[in-house]
């Protein structure tokens, strides 16, 4: 008899069990109670043994007519985070649904999978298992498939056009700006050689984002073919979308005539900062006006020149940084006294030409939005870190980017509930997403469970409201 066997029948005898008796058959282990009695043909005791039930190591005792309980499997998910991506993304999902009828479950699963940070293709699927199927979807996440999905993906153009048309439908107000993300492939005949601002010479993708003014949301994105320095390059990345309520927000390499002349022929609103050696500073504009932007005070005035009108802003603080800048330059020697009158002049003044017409204020407002699309850049390319080295052809970039740019999306709803909870200052989508990762669910295969929300989990929903509430609830 096996250590564990004999320890179960010691046991047995401390809880007052007497004449069990134990035997091992076949490597099967049964459990029997013996006694005596008297017998009268023999005049002695005769064995009496009454079978109990067997006993094992797994299950202890079993009586006799009765099975070993089965123990059901239980899986274990990341709850609190699956609900809230679903519950954010669940605007957008009917129309991924129909715009990509074969490919949205894909869709789906690399957005929510993506959002915490970088995942390449092959750890998809250990990142979607691990959440909580909330939507009750069955994506195939297998490397090779979503490898396809992205290129079906990349190729359907109108399907693209259907989701842009509609995120776009939501504002009146729409700014554009201009980044690039770099490619290893030499098969992308998209990507270019050419300097950028990070300094490296390597090829690139040209990308084209539209965010919205009215919720801050990114609305559409585009790859594109040659120079974005070019306007004409731009005009076809409009194509579907209502340029009267598009506003191009460009930075000052756009600065030339024929790209002003090519934005009003084509109709198209545009903001357009002048390099600080424009002539078009010498043009004597009066700062009449004035008004505060982030606590910092700003001088304005506006003058119409042809179909153009130029404003001109002196920031007050940025100017008086700049003079300091400039005297100390002249007083280490490295600049002139003409030089320094010369930049004196437009020490803390931004020229802005716009074929807008509105106060100056509201100008100034526009310019300054680049920085929430600047910020969506910066938060898409590192998004997209996973793919980005090999995308063996354009229509692989295609998808590649626009599931980045649905990434994006959800990434800005959740910032935008958090800083409309006012906790943006410490707490940022990802540290949300893995704090509400601290709620599971428990399935047994007939029963699901919430698990009990920590305290600090259960003040951030709140203040999200987020309903977070555990529950049991059959399956």
């Amino acid at each position: 008899m096996e250590e564990w066997a004999r320890q179960w029948v010691q046991e047995q005898r401390e809880k007052g069990e007497t004449c069990l008796e134990v035997k091992v058959i076949n490597g099967n282990t049964y459990v029997y109670r013996s006694t005596s009695k008297y017998d009268k043909e023999t005049k002695g005791p005769k064995k009496v043994t009454t079978y109990l039930g067997r006993l094992t190591k797994k299950h202890g005792f079993i009586p006799k007519g009765e099975k070993a309980a089965v123990i059901q499997p239980r899986t274990v998910h990341e709850y609190g985070n699956a609900a809230f991506l679903a519950e954010e993304a669940a605007e957008l999902v009917p129309h991924l649904q129909e715009a990509f009828p074969g490919s949205w479950q894909e869709i789906v699963a690399l957005m929510f999978a993506r959002i915490t940070g970088y995942t390449p293709l092959y750890q998809v699927k250990d990142r979607w298992e691990k959440l909580d199927n909330i939507l009750g979807i069955a994506p195939n996440c297998d490397p090779q498939v979503l490898s396809q999905t992205l290129t079906a993906v990349g190729g359907d153009y109108a399907a693209q056009e259907g989701i842009f048309q509609f995120l776009s439908s939501q504002s009146n107000r729409l700014v554009y700006d201009l980044s690039f993300i770099f490619s290893h492939s030499d098969t992308v005949n998209l990507a270019e050689f050419g300097y950028n601002a990070e300094g490296a010479y390597l090829p690139q993708v040209n990308i084209a984002l539209f965010s919205s003014l009215d919720t801050n949301m990114p609305v559409m994105i585009r790859a594109l073919p040659g120079s974005v320095k070019d306007v004409s390059t731009l005009a076809g990345s409009l194509e579907g979308i209502d340029t009267d309520n598009i506003t191009l927000i460009l930075d000052r390499g756009f600065v030339s005539e024929e790209n002003e002349t090519l934005l009003q022929q084509l109709d198209i609103n545009f903001i357009l900062p002048m390099r600080r050696n424009s002539k078009r500073y010498e043009k004597r504009i009066h700062l009449k006006e004035h008004f505060f932007y982030h606590d910092r005070l700003i001088h304005a005035g506006s003058r119409e020149t042809g179909a153009l009108t130029l404003y001109l802003y002196k920031d007050v603080d940025l100017a008086a940084d700049e003079e300091k800048t400039i005297y100390r330059l002249f007083s280490e020697g490295k600049i002139d006294r003409n030089t320094l009158n010369e930049r004196m002049k437009r020490a803390g003044k931004i020229l802005i030409i716009s074929s807008l017409i509105a106060p100056p204020q509201e100008i100034y407002e526009l310019y300054k939005s680049r920085n929430m699309v600047e910020s969506h850049f910066k938060t898409f390319k590192d998004l997209i870190q996973a793919d980005k080295l090999y995308l063996r052809d354009a229509t692989s970039v295609f998808g590649h980017v626009f599931v980045g740019f649905l990434c994006l999306y959800l990434y800005c709803r959740i910032q935008n509930r958090i800083r409309k909870a006012g906790l943006l200052s410490h707490l940022s989508p990802q540290g949300l997403l893995l704090k509400l990762s601290k709620v599971y669910s428990v399935n047994s295969g007939t029963d699901k469970r919430i698990t009990e929300v920590p305290k600090q989990v259960r003040t951030i929903a709140e203040k999200l409201q987020f309903n977070i509430i555990p529950i049991k609830t059959g399956v």
